[in-house]
């Protein structure tokens, strides 16, 4: 039923310049990007929201969500004219703080909204461009003030720092051995239950800050998670809350991490330029502290970008940079969160790179390298490698090998509860179109098919 014209929705359509038809084609890509398939939108029902009907069910969200993608900040159903129902804001968990009372409080809240499956958090649309802030203060950030915390409330010591290290490495085992989706409820209720009376707890500078670094590992590992599973706003939130307690703890290297991932993940959604603004923004925050380990790593996410961009020079340059940094590396030097990034995984990188360059030998090259090193505690990693490889020899014409290649990645995939494999496979699936007729082909889709509807 049409009200008061909602003057707020036409000025913010105003501002981004939007059609009606162009919103309503971008509400029903939203709806389409958290798998809402019967979201149904026009140019007539632009009309009457602006009229004053305020719409059914998911609508009002991916509306605010559409507008803030393209004004490039994140907006309230009441900033859109349309009262929401109370709880936490829109934008929660999506500023950087330098304050450390803010960063405990926003991040108790996250955690336990998450528990809770508030909708907005687990299937909000959050842009890349909507980071952009954030990663911008904490490279302008001073130095972070001393974590000394006193109080009468439980002492935090060094015992309590290692047994939240330790479990973040089960969960880190858990996620690569069975993919984001087995246990991350799991971790989220560890942070709340066992990481939050810790972090509001008692403690000297130097625990203090060992504190907000494991912090920062269990939260962008919990992201990480959410990553696999196709959480994606939902993973932005907790990236830009491991870069909130990295700057809490003093480890610049580490807010490069947090930073790494948000360009993993824009590189994978798409977001190029975004995924190259992130990579770049870690080593730059974080000259003079990495080590030339965890440098290499920053330059593999620069290079992915390049790569996906189609900036050929500018990602074999970066790679080289990579490969030497990381030759400069020094056994025993390194975080234990970078423990990772080891030989296996540096080929795996470049193999993608050149994969995404379409450089058939020097893919085949270094996947062949890293399937050769990678341990089977990573079997994720294989089938993304083996796909990748598929890719490669795909895009050289040899459609039996690339299907034999990917046939190898799927038989390895049935019990890895990961959207991102799911979607590695689907793309190269779409990739075989040009050959559907082929026998080699039909029956890797046959194949793919049954693993599918077997999940």
């Amino acid at each position: 039923m049409a009200g008061t014209p909602n003057d707020d929705l036409a000025a913010l359509m105003d501002e981004a310049q939007y059609s009606r038809s162009a919103l309503a084609r971008d509400v029903r890509a939203m709806a389409a990007a958290r798998g809402l398939t019967d979201v149904r939108c026009d140019h007539v029902d632009v009309g009457r929201w602006l009229s004053g009907m305020r719409p059914r069910g998911e609508k009002p969200e991916l509306l605010a969500a559409a507008l803030g993608r393209r004004l490039g900040r994140p907006l309230t159903l009441a900033e859109v004219g349309m009262s929401g129902r109370g709880g936490p804001p829109i934008n929660l968990a999506l500023d950087f703080a330098e304050d450390r009372t803010a960063v405990l409080r926003t991040a108790r809240t996250l955690w336990n909204e998450d528990l809770k499956r508030t909708d907005f958090l687990r299937h909000g649309v959050v842009s890349a461009a909507m980071l952009a802030t954030p990663m911008t203060r904490w490279l302008l950030a001073p130095p972070a003030e001393p974590a000394y915390r006193p109080g009468r409330t439980v002492k935090v010591g060094d015992r309590d720092v290692d047994a939240v290290r330790a479990t973040t490495r089960m969960f880190e085992d858990l996620d690569h051995q069975y993919g984001g989706g087995h246990a991350r409820t799991a971790a989220v209720q560890y942070l709340a239950d066992h990481v939050v009376p810790l972090l509001h707890g008692a403690y000297t500078d130097g625990v203090g800050r060992r504190l907000f670094a494991v912090a920062a590992q269990f939260t962008y590992k919990t992201g990480a998670m959410a990553y696999d599973i196709g959480l994606h706003g939902l993973a932005r939130r907790y990236f830009v809350q491991a870069l909130n307690f990295a700057h809490a703890s003093g480890d610049r290297a580490l807010g490069g991490k947090a930073l790494a991932l948000m360009s993993h993940q824009a590189n994978f959604l798409g977001e190029y330029q975004q995924a190259l603004d992130f990579a770049r923004a870690a080593k730059l925050g974080a000259a003079g502290h990495a080590t030339p380990t965890v440098h290499a790593m920053y330059c593999a996410m620069e290079a992915r970008a390049l790569a996906s961009i189609g900036d050929k020079r500018g990602c074999i340059r970066v790679m080289r940079e990579a490969e030497t940094s990381f030759d400069r590396g020094v056994v025993g030097e390194n975080p234990d969160w970078i423990a990772y990034f080891d030989a296996a995984e540096l080929h795996d990188e470049l193999g993608h790179c050149f994969t995404g360059l379409r450089a058939r030998a020097d893919a085949e090259y270094h996947a062949g390298l890293s399937l050769g090193g990678l341990s089977d505690a990573y079997p994720r990693s294989r089938v993304f490698c083996r796909v990748s490889l598929a890719t490669a020899q795909l895009h050289g014409k040899d459609v039996e090998q690339a299907c034999a290649t990917a046939a190898e990645g799927l038989a390895m995939a049935g019990r890895i509860e990961s959207a991102r494999v799911r979607s590695y496979l689907t793309a190269f699936n779409r990739e075989l179109q040009p050959y559907a007729c082929l026998t080699a082909v039909s029956e890797f889709r046959e194949r793919a098919r049954e693993a599918f509807d077997a999940a």
